[in-house]
Parts: C-alpha cells; sequence; structure tokens
C-alpha cells in the first residue's frame, strides 16, 4: 500500500527560525509580488510604525516541497493570517498545501483570517469562496488612509473566537451522520423522508394534506429510548387514473429542518440559496450512507423525497411526492424485472451536456503545443489511462489542465461537463498554480447551484488534501483501491451503487451541534428545573432523601469521555451509579411524527452524601464515534478527537448566544473528561460539589451585601 503524504508534515531543523518568527508575530501577510512594491510602502510601513510584528513568507514563487510545507505551517500556527488582494490579485495563485491551510484558518476556534481590499476592489468582487467569504473582511480607503490602517491594527492585534460567533457551515454531512447514526439505523423498517426544499417540516402530514391519512404509530424501544415513527396512508391516482392507496412510515428528518428553523430565527445563518444546497447535500449525504456496502442492512430500507415545498402546483404537495415515491418502491422490489437496471447515462431526462465528464488537473510541464506528449508531468498517463477506459465504454470526455489551458477554456470544459473528476496528486500539490481564485470560485459556484457532480481521484496522497468546499463528495484512490476505472465508470453512468470507498466528512462540528440544540435542548431544557423538582418531591426518592444527606445538580450534565468510546446509560460505564429513574418526559407532535424527549435521573452514593443529577452522553459522540469506527468516514482518531473538541465548544457557544433564551442558557453544561484515569462517578461528584461551594459562596455574598446595606 502505497504512503500517502499528510499537509503541514514535520521538516527538518532549519524550520526553527520561522518558528521563533511566528510566536513573535501578531501577524502572517501574503499578497501578490506585483502589488509589492506598493504594499511595502503604503500599508507594511504603517504596519511598521504602529508596531505590529509581522512576517511575509512569499506564495508566489517557485519553491522546495519544504517551503510548501513551511509555508502552510505558517499559516496553521500564526496568530492572525492577513490576506492582502487588489484588482490584480483576483487571479493569485497558491499551491494546494497554501490553500487548504488557508481553509483551516477558520477551524482552529480563532478568527484568525482577514482579507483587506485595497485599490477599489469592493467586497462584492471578492470570489466567491467559503473561506474568503467567511473570513473579516475590511476595506482600505485611501481618502481615510491613516484611520482604517489604524483600525486594521486593531483588529489584528485583537483576539476574537469564532465560538463568539454564530458562523454558517456545511450543515448537511453533520445532520445527515447525526440522523443517520441515532435514528435511522435504530428504527429502520422501510422509510420514507421528506426533504423540503425549505427545510421545514409540518407538524402532521395530514393536516396539510386530505390524501394523506395517520393511522397511528409504531413504538420501538432502544437503549432506553421510544422511538415512534408515524404510519401513513396515502391516496391518489396512478398514470391511468385509477385510485390507489398505500402505506409507509414517514416524516420530515428532524435533522434536516434544524435548517428551517435556524434559517426562520434571528439567526440568519442560511442564505436561501444555502439553505436549497444544505437539502440536496443532505440527501445525497444520507443516500451515501444508506447504500454504502458497510451498512448493508439499510440498502434500500429508506429514501430520500427531496420536493420543492413552495411550488404551487400538485407535484409539491407531500402526498404527490409520497405516493410516486412509495409506488416507485413497490416496483423497483416486485415489478421490475430480473437484471433490469435504472436509467444509465443518457437518460432522455436529465440535462443536456455535451460531455459527460471533463478531467480537472494542473499540467504546467507542457511546451507551448500544449501537447500532453511533449509534457513529463506523470499525471498526464494517469488521466489518458482513465480517460481510454472511459471511452471505450462511449464516455464522452473531456481535459482542463489550468494553467496550460486559460481560465475561460477550463470554465467552458467544466460547465459543458456533466462529471469533473478532479486529480490531487503528490504532484499537483507542488504546483504553485494548481489552485487559483477563479478556479475554486467556479467550482463552489457550479456545486451551489447544483450544476454538476464532482468525483476526487486521489494519487500517492489522502484525503486531508481535498479542500472544505468539496469535501462532502465521494473520493477515489487509484492507487489503494482496486478496480477504481470501474469505479469512476459506474458514478459517470449514473446507476445506483454500494460506495466502496471512504466518504470524506469534513467539518462535522457545526451540523452535529446546531442538530442537537434545535432538536432535543430546546425541547427539555425550558421547565427542566421544574420537572427535575417534581421528580425529587415523589415519594421513592423522599425516603431516600429522608434518611441521608443528599446534593442535587441543577444542570443538566453532557457528559463528554476523551476517547468517544459512547455508552447510552450511564450505569453501565460505573458501577457505583445506579439504574436510572425517568424524569416525566416531553412529548411533542413534530415533523410528521410524535418526538418523546427523553431525560434521565441517577443516583449516586458518595462516602457522606448521596448525589443526584440528570444526565446523559453527549449524543453527537455516538456520531463522531461511529464515523471512526465504520471506516467509512475517512475520520481518523485524530480528526475525531478534533472534531470532539469543536463540537463541545460549539454547543458551548450556542447555549451562550441569542440562539438559547437567557433562562436556558444556565440549565446544561458539557464536561469533558479523561476516561482513562477518571471513574465517570468521580468526575460527577466533583462536578456536583463544585456548583454546590459555588451556591453557597453566593449565597453568602448575598448576605454580606445584606448586611451592609442595613448597617448603611
Amino acid at each position: 500500500m502505497a504512503e500517502a503524504p499528510t499537509p503541514g508534515d514535520e521538516s527538518s531543523d532549519e524550520d526553527s527560525q520561522w518558528k521563533k518568527d511566528m510566536e513573535d508575530s501578531d501577524v502572517t501577510i501574503f499578497f501578490k509580488p506585483e502589488d509589492a512594491y506598493r504594499i511595502e510602502k503604503t500599508i507594511l510601513s504603517n504596519f511598521e510604525q504602529l508596531k505590529l510584528k509581522f512576517i511575509r513568507p512569499a506564495i508566489s514563487t517557485p519553491m522546495a516541497a519544504h517551503q510548501y510545507k513551511n509555508i502552510a505551517k505558517a499559516i496553521k500556527n500564526s496568530k492572525k493570517t492577513l490576506l492582502i488582494l487588489s484588482e490584480s490579485a483576483k487571479n493569485i495563485d497558491f499551491s494546494l498545501e497554501t490553500y487548504l491551510a488557508l481553509e483551516q484558518c477558520l477551524q482552529t476556534g480563532r478568527l484568525s483570517l482577514m482579507v483587506l481590499l485595497i485599490d477599489g476592489m469592493s467586497v462584492q468582487e471578492l470570489p466567491e469562496i467559503p473561506f474568503l467569504q467567511q473570513a473579516t473582511q475590511m476595506v482600505l480607503v485611501d481618502n481615510y488612509h491613516e484611520r482604517c490602517m489604524e483600525t486594521v491594527c486593531k483588529t489584528l492585534k485583537r483576539e476574537v473566537s469564532l465560538n463568539q460567533l454564530l458562523p454558517a457551515g456545511n450543515f448537511a454531512v453533520g445532520m445527515a451522520w447525526s440522523h443517520f447514526a441515532g435514528y435511522l439505523k435504530n428504527i429502520l423498517p422501510v422509510f420514507f423522508m421528506l426533504c423540503p426544499l425549505s427545510a421545514k417540516g409540518q407538524r402532521d402530514i395530514a393536516d396539510i394534506d386530505p390524501n394523506v391519512q395517520n393511522m397511528g404509530r409504531v413504538v420501538i424501544e432502544m437503549n432506553g429510548r421510544k422511538y415512534t415513527p408515524t404510519i401513513y396512508k396515502v391516496n391518489g391516482k396512478n398514470e391511468n387514473g385509477k385510485d390507489e392507496e398505500y402505506f409507509c412510515c414517514a416524516e420530515y428528518p428532524s435533522a434536516l429542518c434544524a435548517l428551517g428553523l435556524i434559517t426562520d430565527e434571528v439567526l440568519n445563518l442560511l442564505t436561501p440559496l444555502q439553505r436549497r444546497t444544505e437539502v440536496e447535500r443532505f440527501k445525497y449525504k444520507t443516500e451515501e450512507l444508506l447504500n454504502h456496502t458497510r451498512n448493508q442492512e439499510c440498502f434500500g430500507r429508506a429514501k430520500v423525497l427531496v420536493f420543492d415545498d413552495e411550488g404551487k402546483d400538485e407535484e409539491s404537495t407531500p402526498s404527490r411526492v409520497l405516493f410516486k415515491g412509495v409506488r416507485s418502491a413497490i416496483e423497483e422490489t416486485f415489478l421490475k424485472p430480473v437484471g433490469e437496471k435504472p436509467p444509465g447515462l443518457y437518460d432522455p431526462n436529465r440535462p443536456a451536456y455535451s460531455k459527460d465528464v471533463c478531467f480537472l488537473y494542473s499540467d504546467s510541464d507542457a511546451h507551448e503545443s500544449k501537447s500532453m506528449s511533449h509534457s513529463k508531468n506523470p499525471d498526464n498517463k494517469t488521466i489518458n489511462s482513465i480517460r481510454g477506459f472511459l471511452e471505450d465504454k462511449n464516455i464522452r470526455c473531456s481535459i482542463a489542465r489550468p494553467p496550460i489551458d486559460s481560465p475561460d477554456v477550463v470554465e467552458e470544459r467544466v460547465k459543458e461537463a456533466r462529471w469533473v473528476c478532479c486529480l490531487i496528486s503528490n504532484n499537483t500539490i507542488k504546483k504553485k498554480r494548481f489552485i487559483e481564485f477563479w478556479l475554486a470560485a467556479l467550482l463552489n459556484k457550479c456545486i451551489e447551484k447544483n450544476h454538476l457532480k464532482i468525483v476526487i481521484l486521489l494519487k500517492d496522497v489522502d484525503s486531508s488534501y481535498i479542500p472544505n468546499f468539496i469535501q462532502w463528495v465521494t473520493y477515489i484512490d487509484i492507487v489503494n483501491e482496486p478496480s477504481f476505472e470501474e469505479r469512476i465508470f459506474e458514478i459517470i453512468k449514473g446507476d445506483v451503487i454500494s460506495l466502496k470507498s471512504q466518504v470524506p466528512v469534513g467539518n462535522v462540528a457545526f451540523g452535529l451541534a446546531w442538530a442537537f440544540h434545535v432538536n432535543y435542548l430546546r425541547h427539555v431544557l425550558p421547565d427542566f428545573n421544574e420537572r427535575l423538582q417534581h421528580r425529587m418531591a415523589q415519594d421513592d426518592i423522599r425516603k431516600l432523601t429522608a434518611s441521608r444527606e443528599f446534593k442535587v445538580s441543577k444542570h443538566l450534565l453532557e457528559l463528554v469521555p476523551e476517547s468517544c468510546n459512547f455508552k447510552p446509560l450511564l450505569h453501565e460505564i460505573d458501577e457505583r451509579i445506579q439504574p436510572p429513574l425517568e424524569i416525566k418526559p416531553i412529548e411533542k407532535q413534530m415533523n410528521a411524527t410524535k418526538k418523546v424527549f427523553s431525560c434521565k435521573l441517577y443516583r449516586i452514593q458518595g462516602e457522606t452524601c448521596d448525589y443526584y443529577f440528570a444526565g446523559e452522553m453527549l449524543t453527537p459522540i455516538n456520531a463522531l464515534s461511529q464515523m471512526n469506527v465504520s471506516m467509512i468516514a475517512g475520520l481518523s482518531k485524530q480528526r475525531m478527537y478534533e472534531q470532539r473538541d469543536q463540537l463541545v465548544d460549539q454547543i458551548t457557544a450556542i447555549l451562550q448566544s441569542k440562539a438559547t433564551p437567557a433562562e436556558m442558557q444556565d440549565k446544561c453544561r458539557c464536561i469533558k473528561y479523561n476516561d482513562q484515569n477518571w471513574k465517570l462517578a468521580d468526575v460527577i461528584m466533583k462536578e456536583i460539589d463544585k456548583d454546590s461551594n459555588e451556591d453557597h459562596e453566593t449565597k453568602y455574598g448575598n448576605w454580606l451585601k445584606r448586611q451592609n446595606e442595613e448597617e448603611s
């Protein structure tokens, strides 16, 4: 098996000066060499006067491989990174490692990437690349140069945590995994998921559509939780006008409906276009998980039905969507002749494209003739081999090779192809002109408008080299995966396939955190203290508390083991924790089914007193654990631990933000603990003791304050 390099590999001791410079500086600055004279005279000189310490690694000159790694390392370790862009810098080019490092500036928990626009360049002209759009953007106005420079310096010196903000991210991947790991795997019979493009669920489908009737529920108990999917009867007419009725389990995925709730409220995290894109991505990701060979028990057991619920015609009604979906599923199962395949490459209903696939990769070694035969680039041989295989199967292919092919040529070939196969190789990452702003913006825009589908081909590198904005798509390791050419053909011809490769997850913490907040915490926290007090006052507990001292946690404890080893019931982790007592659950009809939000009360018998607390393992940790164990998600243990920490930080930030009403903000706590060295009961008792001491100190402080007021 080939050894794949990873971004930012450690290099030799010659990095020591770089490291010292980074530690001493306030900011690492990048700009195009053509702008150097103007920037040095009018911007860097001001930085020096204002005592802003900076370093300037060059990014657009030929470099050895270890220097590329130093640049990536500089970006990752800098307190702040400043990118200065002018009109001439719209086509600024990067090595892939530099591009990836800039993306990661927004994943460190700090708002560390900033963009300064100069020489009349406006925010509207900023390339549509996620990491640029989400960075802090500043415009240098020449008429107010001195004042602007002071503001820029203050901004660069100020520490701002991403957790103080509410940034939009790629929700779909995290939400799809959350829905799959925490729900679908537990309840799957044949199941239909309605995915409206508005991402808004309805309380009951029968309430809004006369052709749908609620027939009751199925009750499924799993790991101490109740699941109650609803059975619906759907009426409709077939293509011959004959009345038919079907029965099915259906609902709106709660994880997806979090998008609609977030968009509707004051958070304004997603534009309508972004919301629709996330709905499509949710469908894509969920189907990947359901169809994966490692989830054979789920294959064909659920259907994701995307529809435009804001449309006005009959096809936009839930009954019509369900009728067609259920009928199609039955036909696929019972009526289709054995061996018949789904519509293939030349389905007449698909959009017209002049090419089936465009191979996109970097080639700066070709001669002026642009002939691949004159190039020393080893990737040409790889692409030629794949292209020949596909053309033998009547697949129409084209090739786009920046920078040899001009931006206009590359854009035309990408847009005319139904699929784009993007090759990322060990050779690619050393090319300083593989990722240009215009190319990244083009791919991102096409994805958002659903104009194409992308397959990443990895050659001697791993999935960490896939840029975040396309990290949700399928990738194929063409070195280590047998029959990779057949895999490419299967994808391009459009057949439903069982995906055999890992499905890269990118940054899932955003989606997992928001889904957990919107679909759980918002429902259990409002009257949490009242329900806890009511349960503590019942006879079975009163008998215990009457004869022994006790302490009660006033918070819902969400427990996070550092190992991400998830157990649904806490008494199975530590024998000193007694089996749970049920707190009155919250029951709500929402998203077309009945939801039961349970909450468990546990007791620990300490040496001097008893401890009572409502708590559980943080549910999204289960999704992270399954991503790692399943080997589907391309989530290494190290990456899982990083996502764990980001998840905890994000949930904590949401709880302290305007997304959570003030009266609910102190009702829940996330507690991360080292489960290798600490017993869970000890962690919880320590937490409750700390809270108890803080309460006593607060009460004593209030008493002293009253005494002083009375004396004065």
